[in-house]
């Protein structure tokens, strides 16, 4: 079910809510904890990298996955993403086309495929099956999209992203707060990815959790808005995860947003959605902008009215990531370090 992200996850003091919802979230911790226990790893015949989240969306995970995708294709590995697909209900793997919708496959697997072209994307529940799919078709290095609560395909790098600027909330497990596990598991991953549009240096400070001998990297995203916007007046929307994010970036660029309006992360936009959006448009002088993810999700009829602003990461801030990354995957691989 689509989520708006709660103010309250947010707040530097824990309020009635948190305290109020913490037994539920102690008890959604303990049966995530047992899942993961009781769960058997497949290991894969290639190098299996995960990324994702220990909080619940807003860290720019698809943009840095792409990025990542493109970087290691660059520097020599196939490539093969493996999504589950959001909203898809699909379990057995199936490859992204050209002609796949987002009702098929979920705007994140369209998202990817548009990037990377046609033939390295998997989207199924049964991660296990996809890989061995990906694998027999050439793939070299697995790329797990939002793997970090996904146990049943064996990893061997875990990579957990947190957004710069909001962190780790108020600490608490979902519905107290935005974590999806405990706070102890932080240190379960490989490397630690702050994401945002701030400066990478300095690094902040080293996390609750966080063992200091792991190594942090931090990945600056920028938007790119069509030159044609900067003189026009804008009605900005969007369903993510911090939708808040979105606005203020846009307003950093120098846009002038004269309405936001924000919907639940993944939502469908319904024809009464839509119809309320360009009737606000209307009545501002102004035109519709929203993410490239969002408008995996519009109605056809719908795209030209509006325009799609994309979130591109800083490549020089991607590097070393980069370069830790293909160090490990040639040390799993018995190749040569293509650095």
């Amino acid at each position: 079910m689509p989520l708006t992200t709660p103010r309250f996850w947010y707040q530097r003091r824990r309020g009635w809510q948190a305290w109020l919802l913490w037994p539920l979230g102690w008890l959604y911790g303990c049966a995530v904890t047992l899942h993961r226990r009781g769960t058997r790893p497949w290991s894969c015949s290639v190098p299996v990298l995960s990324i994702g989240n220990l909080t619940l969306g807003g860290t720019g995970k698809t943009p840095l996955g792409i990025a990542l995708a493109q970087g290691l294709e660059e520097r020599g590995w196939r490539v093969a993403v493996l999504l589950r697909g959001y909203g898809a209900r699909r379990r057995n793997p199936c490859l992204v086309s050209a002609t796949s919708s987002c009702a098929e496959v979920g705007d994140e697997a369209l998202e990817y495929a548009q990037s990377l072209g046609a033939g390295g994307v998997w989207v199924g529940s049964n991660r296990c099956r996809s890989a061995a799919l990906a694998v027999a078709a050439g793939a070299t290095v697995i790329l797990l999209d939002d793997g970090l609560q996904h146990w049943r395909l064996g990893r061997d790098l875990d990579l957990s992203l947190l957004d710069r600027k909001h962190g780790l909330g108020n600490r608490l497990v979902f519905p107290a707060g935005p974590l999806r596990e405990p706070l102890d598991q932080l240190a379960r991953a490989d490397g630690l990815v702050f994401t945002g549009a701030e400066p990478v240096e300095p690094l902040p400070p080293i996390s609750v959790g966080w063992p200091s001998h792991k190594p942090r990297f931090a990945v600056r995203f920028c938007l790119v808005p069509p030159p044609q916007l900067q003189q026009e007046r804008l009605v900005a929307f969007c369903g993510i995860g911090l939708p808040e994010k979105f606005f203020s970036a846009l307003r950093a660029c120098g846009l002038q947003l004269v309405a936001t309006e924000s919907f639940p992360d993944h939502h469908l936009y319904a024809e009464s959605d839509l119809k309320h959006l360009l009737d606000l448009a209307h009545a501002n002088g102004a035109r519709l902008v929203t993410t490239v993810k969002d408008g995996q999700r519009l109605p056809h009829r719908f795209r030209q009215a509006v325009s799609l602003v994309p979130l591109q990461v800083d490549s020089a801030s991607l590097a070393p990531l980069l370069n830790w990354l293909d160090q490990h995957l040639c040390a799993l691989s018995g190749v040569r370090f293509h650095g």
